[in-house]
Formats: C-alpha cells, sequence, structure tokens
C-alpha cells in the first residue's frame, strides 16, 4: 500500500519595512510529516533572504495550524535556531491552545515567545520586548 503525502499549501509573508518585521503565516491546516519537509527549506529561504535584505523580527503566525505533530514541532524549532544563529528574533501568534500545550510538555514554551495574537507580537516588537 502506498501512502500519498498532501503537498504543502507553502507560505504567506508580509514585510514590514519599518519595523524590519517579517510575517510568515502557513497555509497548512496541518503541520505533519506530509508537509514539513517541503515547508522546510521554503521556511529557511525566506527567513535568509528577509535577513539578507535587513529583517530582524519574524513572527511566525499559526492561525491556519489546527494540527500538528511531532514534525511540525521540530519545524518551529528550526525557525527559532535559524534566526537566533543569525541574531534576529522569533515571535510565535495565532496559536491554538492545545499546540501551545504541545510545546509547555515538550519543554520548549520557555524556549519560544509566544503570542495570543499577531497585534499583540508586532506591539512586542514596536515596544523593543
Amino acid at each position: 500500500m502506498e501512502i500519498v503525502g498532501k503537498k504543502s499549501q507553502g507560505l504567506s509573508i508580509t514585510a514590514l519595512q519599518d519595523d524590519k518585521t517579517a510575517i510568515v503565516s502557513f497555509n497548512d491546516r496541518s503541520l505533519n510529516f506530509y508537509v514539513t519537509d517541503s515547508l522546510k527549506e521554503s521556511l529557511k529561504e525566506a527567513i535568509n533572504s528577509k535577513i539578507e535584505e535587513g529583517y530582524q523580527h519574524f513572527v511566525l503566525n499559526l492561525d491556519n495550524v489546527k494540527i500538528i505533530d511531532s514534525c511540525g514541532v521540530g519545524l518551529i524549532i528550526v525557525a527559532n535556531n535559524v534566526t537566533s544563529s543569525r541574531n534576529c528574533k522569533l515571535y510565535l501568534s495565532n496559536i491554538k491552545p492545545f499546540i501551545v500545550k504541545i510545546f509547555e510538555i515538550m519543554r520548549i514554551s520557555k524556549h519560544l515567545s509566544i503570542f495570543d495574537k499577531e497585534d499583540d507580537a508586532l506591539a512586542a516588537i514596536k515596544s523593543g520586548k
């Protein structure tokens, strides 16, 4: 039996030049094994490209994401590692409560800047937090 994986819907990126902030939204409902391989490279390329353009803040908006597995969590960790290794900051927003709980159980929430809404993350960026 052959398992056919779903192809990723990709990423949407909104650039806020005044704040040197890029908002990255996942277009997939699930961040799981089937979509994370292609998303990982897209996400790394997008972040590195924006860093080259001088962007310093990245907001990952997970509003569309309803399901996440360990591969999806790994994708978030990759984004965090890429930004921190280049002296940039990653913020997460619009995360479903059970996904936050997963981050807490895995003990990675203390390493992430998590905000209820995208506007809260943008306000933190403006205030320098």
